[in-house]
């Protein structure tokens, strides 16, 4: 380990993983690489399948047995030169300590025959040194600083005893008990209504600018991304195919898989009943990857050139605005 800190928490370069089926062996994250500066947060956006979680689970190893990594895949973290280089004993001192996830299911996540006490007072148990009674005291204020009402109460009831709004919060305090420097957040809403869904999103915003927390933001909603993240990497096909800093991409959009994202957020001042734009077509299919761009055959850009040759991210007119398409919005196509 390095003795000075790098200026970025996390980078990713060249991330690759296979995972091999009984049929077929499918590339579920092709080539990606990024890096995430500390106390800001990158938000990861595309379809279902598009390879976000797994991505994202390569990096805290949690990847079925299926699943092969490219020897040439890097993830430097915090000091560390490559993350792959440890063994699983020194990687688990990091994983729930320095590098946390909260997963998209809270129900399916948190264990049904556990109080959610004993489970959010795991990690400091195991990480912190703490006895059950210093890790009871600092889960009970965890909990009511996750904005849970009768913390004593909760901390010894089981999770079918919860909503789902308390579920997360308790899923969220799992993951923050020990505050981690980076936090990966899975669709941390989904099947939350809407006033929850802020309520979650502004939570993990305040917890992030006191402890000056990196985080990774999945999602499949752009609007979820909005106001929220720094810069925002669009996925499609296991490839990152826009990346920018947010206020960059939504005034500048150049991919059309990106604006097709976009148009697809429902707008609150639209008239009721009014019909919701969807992608037309399938996303491809990833054991049988298109020779040309993935996304040509949704695209209503695209050409014979789309078709034949595969477009690599390029930077337009900002450096740090990248994109992968042939006929990229805002230019003649």
């Amino acid at each position: 380990m390095n003795n000075s800190l790098p200026a970025r928490t996390l980078e990713v370069k060249n991330l690759s993983v296979k995972i091999h089926t009984s049929h077929n062996i499918i590339q579920a994250v092709n080539d990606v690489s990024f890096n995430l500066q500390e106390g800001k947060t990158l938000a990861i956006v595309g379809e279902s399948g598009s390879g976000k979680s797994i991505l994202c689970k390569s990096i805290l190893r949690l990847l079925p047995k299926s699943a092969v990594v490219a020897k040439e895949s890097r993830i430097l973290f915090n000091g560390y030169d490559d993350l792959s280089l440890l063994s699983q004993k020194e990687f688990n001192k990091i994983r729930g300590r320095n590098i946390a996830m909260i997963f998209q299911d809270p129900m399916s996540s948190l264990n049904p025959v556990m109080k959610v006490g004993k489970q959010i007072a795991e990690s400091l148990l195991h990480h912190m040194g703490m006895n059950r009674k210093q890790a009871q005291k600092k889960v009970i204020g965890l909990m009511k600083s996750m904005g849970i009402a009768m913390p004593e109460q909760r901390f010894f009831q089981y999770p079918h005893q919860l909503s789902g709004g308390i579920c997360q919060r308790v899923a969220i305090a799992i993951a923050l008990a020990c505050n981690p420097k980076l936090l990966i957040a899975d669709e941390p809403t989904t099947a939350l209504d809407v006033t929850v869904q802020a309520e979650i999103l502004d939570l993990l915003a305040f917890r992030q600018s006191q402890k000056r927390m990196s985080m990774i933001l999945i999602t499949h909603d752009l609007g979820v991304a909005i106001g929220r993240a720094d810069e925002i990497a669009v996925m499609y096909a296991g490839k990152i195919v826009e990346q920018a800093p947010a206020e960059e991409l939504f005034s500048n959009i150049r991919m059309p898989y990106t604006r097709a994202l976009m148009a697809s957020i429902p707008r609150l001042d639209n008239p009721p009943h009014t019909t919701l734009a969807c992608i037309d077509g399938q996303p491809p299919n990833l054991a049988r990857p298109a020779k040309g761009c993935c996304f040509a055959p949704r695209c209503s850009r695209a050409q014979d050139k789309c078709i034949k040759e595969e477009p690599l991210l390029r930077p337009g007119i900002k450096k740090d605005h990248v994109f992968a398409c042939w006929y990229p919005i805002g230019e003649a196509s």
